[in-house]
């Protein structure tokens, strides 16, 4: 089954859909807020109101003659509070006029005097006490407001149920002219230069793009651009990096082509010459003679191209390998060169502990060290020694060193030793020049390290090759 494929949306409708959700947010929280100081306890709106009409029935009763006076006046008041009950109910938010507000006006011995027409005539609470509280009649919650008039003659109990706030608040809060306006009219006037500023943004980014894909593809030169934001300089500078090091790695192919044929030239023509020599012999001794160049001749040629292909893999990092113990590794190394030692009287020794438990993969550190240990053994002294040496910490990280005491290599000399085809001055032994080329390519493969010292006794050459533990730490020693 063919996996679906996926496209990631476009810059303008993140955008769209996140200043929505930030809308919805930001209105969501305008909401309560808005809740929390419209009911919060005393010092909120609701309750600043019922303060409000309670001083302003405190008014009128202190300004009434006579019980008479005091309902006459109240009686306006009820006429008020009905038209604010009939202005909420067409406006179609079930608004009652309990809803709004109502009152109760005692005297001090308890006789109700005057109220709204449509709320019990109950105290609500302790008669003598004054503020705000909470209170149940009839089955509904008020909040209510007490306090007293001329002098403690007449006590004004005014309340609203919080169905009838909340209600209130909603009508406000949730009516099309809260919800609508802010989405059909502002939603659009905050997009709008989002994406204008957006797309000014991202112009430069296009002309990037524009000049990428109109390049030659052998064009490698660093990208100049104009007036370019400070956003998009870290995105040309890198781009720029990039191309350096592409024209820094064809460099290096052009290099290796031009070294590698130059080298495969030389035993080529040895070989042509072999055959021909081979073809024309008088004599049986002859032949066998020529034949046996020819074979030393193919055998040279052979290793040559053994070379250049194990380098090239290297370098391609496409050689990963099985891990093995390092230890067996540096052993069959040993052994594998052995014979050849024993023809120069060589010493081969290895110091370290008889296992070394490290995932390195065994192909890449085998042919670094076959590569140093035969160089060793190949430009080495005749009597001589090579010591393997193998240092491993607790982190699991290791150093293996590889130590002569022949003729080494002159400081002056070891920043090219790592070079392609490069043969040291005081070389004298035959060679391609590749072997410590390939050992430094398979070490890249570990991300190893590789530092080149005096040998044994100050003597010869030492090279160490130091490989990071799991953690990607290196070994102190």
């Amino acid at each position: 089954m063919k996996k679906a494929s996926f496209s990631p949306p476009s810059m303008t409708k993140i955008l769209g859909v996140t200043l929505l959700v930030a809308s919805v947010l930001v209105w969501a929280a305008i909401y309560g807020i808005g809740m929390a100081l419209m009911h919060w306890p005393e010092s909120g709106g609701f309750d600043h109101q019922l303060t409000i009409f309670s001083r302003g029935l405190g008014k009128i009763v202190e300004s009434s003659r006579s019980p008479e006076d005091m309902r006459a006046s109240i009686a306006g008041a009820n006429l008020v509070l009905a038209e604010f009950a009939d202005d909420g109910a067409h406006a179609d938010n079930g608004a009652h006029t309990e809803d709004v507000a109502v009152f109760n006006v005692w005297r001090k011995d308890g006789t109700w005097i005057a109220g709204s027409p449509n709320v019990l005539r109950v105290p609500t609470g302790p008669f003598m006490a004054t503020g705000f509280h909470d209170a149940e009649i009839g089955g509904e919650s008020y909040r209510v407001y007490a306090a007293w008039a001329r002098g403690h003659d007449y006590r004004i109990e005014v309340m609203q149920t919080k169905r009838g706030r909340q209600a209130d608040f909603d009508s406000v809060m949730l009516g099309p002219a809260s919800l609508l306006t802010p989405l059909l009219a502002g939603f659009p006037l905050l997009l709008l230069p989002v994406l204008w500023v957006v797309k000014c943004g991202l112009k430069p980014l296009r002309q990037l793009s524009c000049e990428l894909a109109a390049r030659p593809p052998d064009d490698l030169e660093p990208v100049e651009m104009e007036e370019l934001v400070p956003e998009l300089q870290p995105v040309v500078d890198e781009i720029n990096s990039t191309l350096e090091r592409l024209r820094e790695l064809l460099r290096r192919e052009r290099d290796f082509l031009a070294d590698a044929a130059h080298e495969l030239r030389t035993p080529l023509a040895v070989i042509s010459a072999q055959v021909d020599d081979v073809l024309h012999a008088k004599t049986p001794e002859a032949r066998l003679e020529a034949e046996r160049g020819l074979q030393a001749g193919l055998g040279r040629a052979n290793r040559l191209v053994g070379q250049l292909l194990t380098l090239a893999r290297f370098e391609a990092k496409a050689d990963k390998g099985e891990p093995a113990d390092v230890a067996d590794v540096v052993r069959d190394v040993l052994a594998a060169h052995a014979l050849e030692a024993r023809e120069k009287s060589i010493q081969l020794a290895y110091r370290g502990p008889d296992q070394v438990p490290v995932g390195c993969a065994h192909h890449t550190l085998e042919t670094a060290l076959s590569n140093l240990i035969g160089n060793a053994i190949r430009y080495g002294r005749p009597g001589g020694q090579v010591i393997v040496r193998m240092d491993v910490e607790p982190s699991l990280a290791f150093v293996a060193s590889v130590c002569d005491d022949g003729p080494g290599i002159p400081r002056e000399e070891r920043g090219r030793m790592f070079d392609r085809f490069w043969r040291g001055s005081q070389s004298s032994a035959s060679g391609s020049g590749l072997g410590l080329a390939i050992v430094a390519a398979a070490i890249r493969q570990h991300n190893a390290r590789i530092h080149v010292e005096d040998g044994i006794d100050g003597r010869g050459l030492c090279v160490r090759i130091s490989v990071p533990g799991p953690d990607g730490t290196y070994a102190s020693s």
